[in-house]
């Protein structure tokens, strides 16, 4: 077997396996005897058919593929060993060959932290007041969090929430089923087609409803493309948003006040404490700034995922859902990635560097770490540690 590797950036390597010849003519034979196995070959009792006759019926492409899912795992993990590379996740393969048998795969290596000359940073402090915009801004994001869908009675209009069971049909056949289906109605909403929304305006709770649509010629299922739809509607339930007023009822959902004026006082205390706190926070920015630090994309996917399920949860305490949110954005979800990647990504730095500081600082990660860090970090960025531990100089 032999093995080349080729460091990529982003903290990868390329990995390509070059597997012997008489193993690849055992493991194609193996995988012809379990395809043999499963699938009925005329004339032959199952795992009995000749490798030439699998190979001629299901093709030489379809035994390979066997052989790269089976002996993939065995061949990577020796080329670890051979290689002394150390993963940080289970690598992928990328493309493979035949004759002979190659295997590319791409291994995601452990984030690579380099934090630079961290004591000698040095940061001025500075003066942040709280500003009625700010308090202002702060209710209008508790007035948001505090909205509620409300069932109705009356009939549907634009801006509802309808709980829908969708079935859809073209010529016949299914093309969409689904049951109890969250949709906000709006003019220029596309799901499941363009005008279905306003075709449920007036319908009351219980209501069936059938109606035609068209599919766009430029629909993304071109076997749909300008083909009619055939929709039969059920409406669950009807819901109504409903935005609290920044007034005192507001002040005592959402805490122990008794009045806007109670609360307003409170955001002024948080706000205050914030701003106080906005030192460390430019330490640590101020220290992600001076460090070179490198990760698979892989972490970073992983981290996004992270985002969107805590934002679905909190979406969900609002009668929403993830799906609801991107729909009145008019967003894929791929689109909504890649419009959070920097900020995830910059969390994730932010996440890697301090956690580097705390090992380099020699620091307890147990109760309270992450605050201990933090105040290091402040008292290095003010000038009041000198040295590191141990007594040597930075």
């Amino acid at each position: 077997m032999k093995v080349e590797t080729e460091r990529l950036e982003n903290c990868q390597v390329a990995l390509t396996i070059e597997v012997d010849e008489e193993r690849t003519k055992r493991a194609l034979q193996n995988a012809a005897r379990r395809i043999s196995r499963r699938a009925k070959i005329p004339g032959f009792r199952p795992g009995r058919a000749p490798y030439n006759v699998v190979a001629r019926i299901f093709g030489q492409e379809v035994l390979y593929q066997e052989v790269v899912d089976e002996l993939g795992n065995a061949v990577y993990r020796e080329a670890l060993e051979e290689t002394g590379l150390e993963p940080f996740d289970q690598a992928t393969i990328t493309d493979y060959e035949t004759d002979p048998l190659v295997l590319k795969m791409v291994v995601p290596l452990a984030p690579l932290v380099e934090l630079g000359d961290y004591r000698q940073m040095r940061l001025e402090p500075e003066e942040e007041a709280v500003r009625e915009e700010d308090i202002d801004e702060a209710l209008k994001r508790i007035q948001e969090q505090n909205i509620l869908w409300e069932p109705v009675k009356r009939p549907a209009q634009w801006g509802d929430l309808a709980i829908v069971d969708i079935e859809g049909t073209v010529k016949g056949e299914t093309v969409i089923g689904s049951e109890g289906r969250e949709l906000i109605l709006e003019a220029d909403s596309s799901y499941p087609l363009p005008g279905f929304s306003d075709k449920l305006l007036g319908m009351i709770v219980d209501e069936q409803r059938e109606f035609t649509l068209t599919y766009p010629e430029d629909s993304e299922n071109k076997k749909l493309a300008g083909q009619q739809a055939h929709f039969k509607v059920h409406l669950q339930d009807l819901k109504e948003q409903v935005v609290p007023g920044i007034d005192d009822d507001l002040a005592r959902t959402v805490g122990s006040y008794e009045t806007l004026e109670d609360l307003k006082a409170e955001l002024r205390r948080e706000l205050q404490a914030k701003a106080e706190e906005g030192f460390p926070n430019r330490a640590l920015t101020a220290l992600v700034e001076r460090s070179e630090i490198e990760f698979p994309p892989l972490l970073l996917e992983r981290e996004i995922d992270d985002w969107l399920e805590d934002l679905d949860l909190r979406l969900k305490k609002q009668g929403l859902n993830l799906d609801n949110y991107l729909e009145m954005r008019k967003l894929t979800r791929e689109e909504f990635r890649k419009e959070i990647s920097p900020e995830v990504e910059e969390r994730l730095k932010r996440s890697l560097a301090l956690s580097k500081f705390v090992e380099l600082e020699g620091l307890e990660i147990e109760s309270g770490g992450v605050d201990k860090a933090l105040q290091r970090l402040v008292a290095i960025a003010r000038g009041e540690v000198e040295t590191p531990p141990g007594g040597d100089e930075g």
